[in-house]
């Protein structure tokens, strides 16, 4: 993919991790199974799905790499985790056959710019 084939997403993206890359992110396409990983990137979607009979929000991150599903167990909502916001999460990253899950990551959400 050359420059002018990059999507509006991804520049975003770009500059997110430009003025983050200091701090170690991680692009959700270099994450690795097991490890303790910080993503930033943009709360794509919100989806309050129960699991063993909890509450669990489900929170989709993409960074324009790819994406990200974060798990609050026993949380219906956080407090201004809406989508369109960007969001700072760390937690242990695993991998199922939907993708890459992160259960109750530390989170740290930066300021609407948008």
């Amino acid at each position: 993919m050359n420059k002018r084939e990059i999507s509006r997403t991804e520049r975003y993206a770009d500059s997110l991790h430009t003025a983050a890359n200091r701090h170690m992110h991680t692009r959700v396409a270099d994450l690795q199974p097991r490890r303790r990983a910080t993503v930033i990137g943009t709360i794509n979607s919100l989806v309050i799905r129960p699991r063993s009979g909890v509450p669990a929000l489900e929170v989709e991150i993409q960074d324009g790499s790819g994406k990200l599903t974060c798990i609050w167990l026993g949380q219906r909502s956080i407090a201004a985790v809406t989508p369109g916001r960007d969001i700072e999460v760390t937690g242990m990253i695993m991998q199922n056959e939907e993708g890459w899950l992160s259960y109750n990551p530390v989170y740290r959400l930066f300021p609407n710019t948008k």
